[in-house]
């Protein structure tokens, strides 16, 4: 029954707003990195392999911070070391090298964690960043080839997650999965994987390959990148913290401006190796 005492039980129950109140900040945000990253993958080289890297020792530190909260300064200092040293590796193309480096730094992180429980958040964890950043040193290893085929990882995620995140957060509608996250819908989805597929196509175009053949291989690529979105949301919600870090304005911390970056470069890892043709582009 209304309270006639409280102006707002006598009032009509407010619509959920749509919206994002932090999309100012994101796209700010997203004005000052977009043209460093950029910049930064079309250069190549050591400037892009030291800018992974770094990219990675924060995410490393993110992981360690968010999921063990009594970790000592050792913990630290392994994951963000195994994250460096794989992507540096793998930059080289020395691929045997980065495998095993991360391998043993995931296990002595599962060491050092074992005593405070819940090793294995340690093992996936530092596995997880590594490899990812890892792979991204790699594609980028050959000039011109490493360029196309970073060019074309980075536009299909950044349209599924962009557009995933527009058509969610303005859209609404059925919920994709409430127990990773409340403002990830079905409508996002479907946006995401459409523009994702889209901006494989326009940069399949562009690298003078097939389009069509962009747009089949931007599919799961997409799908992979709300894979990583979500497994990362999940991870947060495990771990009882609403963002990772706080680094970057409207978005939080490292990890959470690039989950969906790290699913999709492992796709493109292991599509490299199995994928008929390998990924586009030629690079690892």
């Amino acid at each position: 029954m209304a309270d006639p005492d409280d102006p707002e039980s006598t009032t009509a129950p407010r619509k959920p707003m749509r919206g994002d109140p932090m999309f100012s900040r994101r796209v700010l945000s997203a004005l000052v990195l977009a043209p460093v990253s950029i910049g930064l993958v079309i250069w190549g080289g050591s400037a892009f392999s030291i800018f992974i890297a770094a990219f990675s020792a924060a995410m490393a530190w993110e992981w360690v911070r968010m999921s063990d909260p009594m970790a000592p300064p050792r913990a630290f200092a392994i994951a963000t070391g195994t994250a460096v040293g794989g992507v540096m590796l793998a930059s080289q193309l020395e691929l045997l090298g980065a495998a095993a480096w991360i391998l043993g730094g995931a296990l002595a992180a599962y060491a050092d964690r074992r005593p405070r429980s819940r090793g294995y958040e340690a093992l996936f964890g530092v596995a997880y960043v590594a490899l990812a950043a890892s792979v991204l040193g790699a594609l980028r290893h050959e000039e011109s080839a490493g360029l196309a085929g970073v060019v074309f990882l980075i536009s299909v995620v950044w349209a599924a997650d962009t557009f995933a995140y527009l058509a969610g957060s303005w859209l609404g509608g059925w919920k994709l999965l409430p127990a990773a996250s409340p403002n990830k819908t079905w409508a996002g989805l479907v946006a995401g994987l459409a523009f994702g597929v889209i901006a494989g196509a326009f940069a399949a175009w562009w690298a003078g390959w097939d389009p069509r053949h962009g747009a089949m291989l931007a599919a799961p690529t997409a799908l992979s990148a709300v894979a990583g979105d979500l497994l990362m949301s999940l991870a947060k919600r495990r771990f009882g913290v609403k963002d990772a870090g706080t680094v970057i304005p409207g978005h939080g911390g490292v990890l959470d401006r690039v989950d969906a970056l790290m699913m999709a470069a492992l796709f493109a890892g292991i599509w490299s190796w199995v994928g008929p043709g390998g990924w586009p582009g030629g690079g690892a």
